[in-house]
């Protein structure tokens, strides 16, 4: 039997320090065969980045004791672990987050392997950062995407470099520059050629990026002291997809030696293959024509969601309709669905006879699977233990509306949940409206205990995956173009007008939240005057000037193609900025932010609290010491959990 509270004041299992311990994240998947290898980061250590191990002997800890791994290249890292075939069983080079150099490590370092560097020290006047790991197939090389800080340069230079894995001090030779940005390289086992996804300024990858082809040879090290031959390009890099309007992502090589790659040229990003010889005038050809999503936005290194499995079946994770399932790709067939417990997949990999698969279901948070060719899965790390009953777990309703420019809206609803609570009877529900970030990014259909978090205390949830989400083809993603700080907000305001116009949550009663780009949605869907009566905002964006005279290489144009280029467009940059339109907003701000963020720094939050004060609107500022973009320290997550919860509950009046 259960008993009646007001909504927001349900006695809940789950305490803010409980989410903020539970809050690992998991990536970088790799198997080598015998066993597999993935990062996680550990809130509980600070945000510390440790591989761990998961073979028939159960879980290690694989890395150097006190040793964080995480790349800094493009701010947003990636490809921070390869594994080294040829030596020891689990030989893996890193990236070191205190020096950004690469390290290998000859085993596991917690059975006495010490590591030693791979890169050399930089030039005087210069600091180096390394991220796309990816080794050759002979264990000799391993190939890096290189970020050169020189003194007195806005401008940070990138190259692929090769770091030889065998010569007792560092020895490396530059393949290949001349592009602004590269994507992991992938050399072919034959050791002949490499692929590579690289782009130019003012295009993210997601806009425009190509695929191309190096040819590889060696010749004596320029090295002292090394009279080895070196890894080193042997002719130019040719173009094999890609350019213009087309983006390209996960060069990687077949088992029958043929290049695989995804391209958006048809509308949604879909699996191609290409023969990968050098030389030749081919087109690629499509693997399937479904209009589906088979790749994400490259803001970090290494992307993964294709893999060959051991007896040569190409699987894919499919994205459609806000979920995501794996798939068997045959050459110009229909994908063929397989059995798997997840709906939501960040990375997979081959491992043994099936499937190793980063994923999370309706009812548990994101864990390491491993799926078999029989259907069986089980998951290879643990569930992170919470206190939830299977009644308490709210599960995603989806939901879709015409927005009021035309446009379609899609997103998720979850209503709160309990075994032993239900709100008031007739009593619609108070909601907290997600605003994901990047703004490229999407609603995950998968168990999230931040979301939990309020929904065991008698909140609904809507997350909304407004115009420039990924996920439903390129023209849903480029919708944003021109129209950033407007068609995203409109959506996440029609979408909670929607769900209160047909009942289910309390119009007097809707609060927004976002992160880093998705704060400045929530913000500016606030400064609309209806609807929200409370805003929090990650480490969220409020002035775009501001933002484009201090952001980071990566995103230095980012916003021409959002906005407009600059100066013509400055008007709308100061229109669309929610520090200019502190003076509309009806409710009141929550604000938490790093002081260490490279991306939106903390000038950014300290103006947006002075622009509501002046206006005399209701902001709180928090700052947490040492943070960045996105934050690590499980007691920062456990502060902002409870902070935000009080503000709702003090804003909402429940």
């Amino acid at each position: 039997m259960t008993t009646s509270a007001d909504y927001g004041g349900w006695d809940s299992p789950l305490t803010a320090g409980d989410v903020a311990r539970a809050k690992v994240s998991l990536s970088e998947l790799c198997s080598d065969g015998s066993a597999v290898f993935w990062l996680e980061s550990r809130p509980s250590e600070g945000g510390r980045t440790v591989v761990v191990r998961a073979d028939g002997q159960g879980l290690a800890d694989h890395s150097p004791e006190g040793v964080s791994i995480r790349s800094r290249v493009n701010e947003y890292g990636g490809g921070a672990l390869c594994l080294v075939p040829g030596r020891s069983a689990g030989a893996f080079a890193y990236v070191d987050q205190s020096d950004q150099g690469v390290w290998l490590c000859d085993g596991a370092a917690t059975d006495g392997a010490i590591p030693t560097p791979l890169s050399g020290p930089a030039p005087q006047g210069e600091t180096h950062r390394h991220g796309g790991l990816c080794a050759t197939a002979d264990g000799a090389w391993v190939l890096a995407v290189r970020e050169a800080h020189q003194e007195g340069s806005t401008r940070p230079l990138r190259s692929i470099v090769a770091l030889a894995t065998g010569f007792g001090s560092p020895c490396e030779t530059t393949l290949l520059d001349g592009h602004d940005f590269f994507g992991t390289p992938r050399p072919h086992p034959a050791g002949d050629r490499l692929a590579v996804v690289a782009w130019d300024h003012p295009d993210m990858p997601w806009d425009a990026s190509t695929v191309l082809l190096l040819p590889l040879g060696h010749a004596a090290c320029a090295e002292r002291d090394h009279d080895h031959p070196a890894l080193q390009a042997s002719g130019p890099a040719q173009r094999v997809a890609g350019g213009g309007s087309e983006s390209v992502g996960q060069a990687a090589w077949a088992r029958d030696g043929s290049l695989r790659f995804v391209s958006d040229r048809s509308g949604w990003w879909q699996p191609y293959r290409h023969g990968g010889r050098p030389g030749t005038t081919e087109e690629p050809q499509s693997l399937t024509d479904v209009e589906s999503e088979f790749h994400g936005p490259d803001w970090v290194l290494g992307q993964q969601t294709m893999a060959e499995t051991g007896d040569g079946v190409l699987v894919a994770r499919m994205t459609a309709a806000g979920r995501d399932a794996l798939v068997r790709l045959d050459d110009g067939g229909q994908p063929q669905p397989l059995a798997q417990p997840c709906v939501s997949i960040s990375a997979l990999c081959a491992y043994g006879d099936g499937l190793a698969v980063i994923g999370s279901t309706p009812d548990a948070a994101s864990t390491v699977w491993l799926c078999r060719p029989d259907g069986g899965a089980h998951p290879l790390r643990p569930h992170t233990a919470v206190p939830l009953r299977a009644s308490e777990v709210a599960v995603g309703e989806s939901f879709s509306l015409t927005g009021r420019s035309g446009r379609p809206v899609h997103g998720t609803l979850f209503r709160p949940a309990s075994g032993e609570v239900h709100g008031p009877a007739g009593s619609p529900l108070p909601l907290v409206t997600w605003c994901h970030g990047g703004p490229t990014s999407s609603c995950q259909a998968g168990f999230d205990l931040t979301l939990q978090f309020f929904t065991t205390r008698g909140f609904a949830v809507a997350c909304v995956d407004y115009a420039g989400s990924s996920g439903y083809g390129r023209a849903y993603r480029c919708a944003l173009w021109g129209e950033w700080g407007v068609a995203d907000s409109e959506d996440c305001l029609d979408a909670a007008l929607f769900l209160a116009a047909r009942g289910d949550i309390d119009a007097a009663r809707m609060a927004i939240r976002g992160g880093s780009a998705g704060g400045m949605t929530a913000l500016n869907a606030l400064a609309a005057g209806e609807g929200f009566a409370a805003c929090v905002s990650w480490y969220g964006v409020t002035d775009l000037l501001g933002l484009v005279a201090t952001t980071h290489d990566f995103e230095a144009h980012y916003t021409d193609r959002l906005i407009g280029p600059l100066p013509a467009s400055r008007p709308l940059y100061e229109e669309r900025s929610p520090i200019h339109r502190a003076g509309t907003m009806r409710g009141s701000v929550l604000l938490l932010q790093g002081t260490e963020d490279p991306v939106v720094p903390p000038a950014q939050a300290e103006g947006m609290r002075d622009a509501l004060a002046a206006a005399g609107t209701s902001c709180d500022l928090v700052f947490f010491e040492g943070e960045g973009h996105g934050f690590r320290r499980a007691d920062t997550l456990t502060a902002c959990l409870e902070t935000e919860l009080a503000f709702y509950l003090r804003q909402l009046h429940l």
